[in-house]
């Protein structure tokens, strides 16, 4: 684990890095919603929790301290944006970002909209628990991709 976790911190062989350089829209986990300022924007493939997105760092960095001063602005109000288009769209009660990178160490923020009727409305949520699973039909996730993008405003 060490060897592969040493090469992943350089940057080498990241998922995150060839995702983004590969202009692909897609992988196993996440949908392309938009590209902005400094990060590309992924829509969770498990939609156990209604909107649930990633914002995926353009650079590969470990941690947001890592950044310019300028890539760290942008990044941010990207996070902002973000939230504020993903707070309207799915009409959450709460936002939660979490800047994880334990398995992946590459700057991504997973930002999951929070209701006071789910099922942990005071604490943390998990939607990759075995039995949260929700997929959704390539037209439901078109349907909530252009729901996004639509609150995401002039910014794409």
């Amino acid at each position: 684990m060490s060897e592969n976790w040493d090469a992943l911190i350089r940057g080498e062989n990241c998922p995150v890095c060839d995702l983004i350089s590969s202009g692909k829209s897609e992988d196993d986990h996440g949908i392309a919603v938009a590209d902005l300022s400094f990060s590309r924007l992924f829509l969770a493939k498990n939609q156990y929790v209604q909107g649930y997105c990633v914002l995926m760092c353009h650079r590969h960095v470990i941690e947001p301290y890592e950044l310019t001063a300028d890539e760290r602005t942008k990044y941010f109000n990207d996070l902002a944006l973000v939230g504020q288009g993903l707070e309207k769209a799915f009409m959450a009660d709460k936002l939660n970002y979490n800047i994880l990178g334990n398995l992946i160490p590459h700057l991504h923020t997973h930002i999951l909209p929070r209701y006071f009727t789910d099922d942990a409305p005071n604490r943390p949520i998990d939607p990759g628990m075995k039995g949260r699973e929700v997929y959704l039909s390539p037209e439901g996730y078109q349907e909530r991709i252009e729901l996004i993008r639509s609150h995401l405003g002039n910014s794409l």
